[in-house]
């Protein structure tokens, strides 16, 4: 489910010649076509895309005991 946010509160834009409206602000929606139109918005910006996970660096190997040259 794709959520958007909008700093107006009752921001409204058509699809396919249909119209929607934000609620309080606030818009979710599946559709793909609405998702399309919503993305070319500039007072509209999605809020539910997961955050880039960091790769956590590798664990380094243990240090190699040196052998003592007795």
């Amino acid at each position: 489910m794709a959520v958007y946010k909008s700093k107006y509160r009752e921001l409204k834009f058509y699809v396919d010649g249909e119209l929607h409206a934000f609620s309080s602000g606030s818009f979710s929606t599946n559709d793909a076509k609405v998702i399309a139109v919503l993305d070319g918005l500039t007072d509209a910006k999605r809020v539910d895309e997961p955050k880039t996970e960091e790769v956590a660096p590798k664990p380094k190997a243990p240090a190699k005991k040196k052998s003592s040259g007795k």
